[in-house]
């Protein structure tokens, strides 16, 4: 099952709301718009991965306007230790996309790109290779 949540604006990682604004002041209305079309096409590619992965957990898609997560769930996991891994769309504040993944303690590095560069099939690429590091994942680490 996947669910898509939409919540107020989280401009970044930065840890006040204040340090997020300022961040962002400087970017354009077009800019926002082009990474709102980003977070759209990313959701659609969460369809698809929610399918692949029904068999071994779920998948949720979290919308904050300037940032999207999909987090992965494994059915066997059971409460704090269910998030295996996260997959992030940010926009940062020099008006590019970062993806960012994490599975358990393996974070790969943080691929900047601008807006042109994050088509469909790049982010189906990051996403399999997201899935395929989900599923590789030994069951202990899971419910650890």
């Amino acid at each position: 099952m996947q669910r898509i949540h939409d919540a107020a604006a989280f401009l970044r990682r930065s840890d006040t709301p204040a340090q997020r604004e300022i961040d962002h002041a400087g970017l354009t209305d077009d800019i926002r718009q082009r990474f709102a079309d980003l977070i759209r096409l990313l959701e659609q590619q969460a369809v698809d991965l929610g399918r692949r992965m029904a068999d071994v957990g779920q998948i949720e898609v979290v919308n904050h306007g300037e940032y999207a997560c999909i987090l992965f769930c494994p059915d066997r996991a059971e409460g704090i230790h269910s998030l295996v891994g996260s997959f992030e769309l940010r926009l940062t504040h020099t008006g590019k996309a970062a993806i960012h993944m994490r599975i358990r303690n393996v974070v790969p590095p943080v691929e900047v790109l601008d807006f042109d560069r994050v088509t469909a099939e790049r982010l189906e690429a990051r996403l399999r290779v997201f899935e395929g590091d989900c599923r590789r994942l030994p069951p202990a680490c899971a419910t650890a």
